[in-house]
């Protein structure tokens, strides 16, 4: 796995996470609270979200009336969330994915973290903690990389540049992918340039990816003893697998 506190994105610029990271949240929740209550958990039911960054989903989850704990191994990333309005309805902790809290959660959501995770031992490491979290009947929502989509768009647009006014300055963010075929993996480099007035701060980072398939997806979750597996495109089960690049994955603890 990346060093995730020296990577740029998740320490010295955490507090620019958000602002480079924009995502519908509001919309998403009320997508991910549907799949907990449609697959008969209670409308307080007990939320890990497993590599919770900022906390934007486990606080929005919380104002929905879910009992959340935010999990993430970034000190930085939990910094920002603990100051995030709402903070105080959840239970923050520093942690990786394999050194999840006692059982038994309800439902355990885990967004994007998965592709951050580059060893065979280490993601089936990381299903089996899953599993040991969730009650019977529990629910695990996953959020990764799908490989070929992401061949097809990184291959279009290898590239990515964002500039944002902070408090701070102004904050150039690119990124540039390469894509290794043989392993799956995306090299990417980074790099972030925060202008205030005549000084400049530059950080830049070389970090990897592994995308997922389905084959291998099926295989970690028969494994660890999930069942009821669905495939979606998004959050939105109206989006079916294949529309985008990601791959979002509801499966029931058996």
């Amino acid at each position: 796995m990346s060093d995730g506190a020296a990577r740029p994105f998740y320490g010295r610029f955490a507090w620019a996470y958000d602002l480079l990271s924009d995502r519908p949240i509001i919309e998403e929740c009320a997508h991910i609270a549907s799949i907990i209550v449609d697959r008969g958990l209670p409308p307080d039911a007990r939320v890990l979200d497993a590599g919770c960054g900022t906390g934007r989903y486990a606080v929005e989850l919380a104002r929905r009336g879910f009992r959340v704990t935010g999990l993430d191994a970034s000190d930085d990333l939990l910094a920002v969330a603990r100051r995030r309005p709402g903070a105080t309805s959840v239970a923050f902790l520093l942690a990786d994915l394999t050194s999840l809290p006692p059982p038994p959660h309800d439902a355990v959501l885990c967004r994007g973290v998965l592709n951050d995770v580059l060893e065979d031992r280490l993601r089936r490491d990381a299903f089996l903690a899953f599993a040991r979290t969730l009650k019977r009947g529990g629910v695990l929502t996953l959020d990764v990389r799908d490989w070929e989509a992401t061949v097809s768009r990184k291959s279009r647009e290898p590239v990515l540049e964002k500039t944002v006014e902070t408090a701070h300055g102004t904050l150039a963010y690119r990124s540039e992918t390469r894509l290794e075929h043989g392993s799956r993996q995306l090299r990417i480099a980074e790099q972030h340039r925060l202008t205030a007035g005549k000084e400049t701060i530059s950080a830049d980072y070389d970090f990897v990816m592994r995308c997922w398939t389905r084959e291998e997806l099926d295989g970690l979750l028969v494994a660890a003893g999930f069942v009821e597996v669905e495939y979606r495109g998004s959050y939105d089960r109206a989006v079916p697998a294949g529309a985008t690049d990601r791959l979002v994955i509801v499966a029931t603890r058996a």
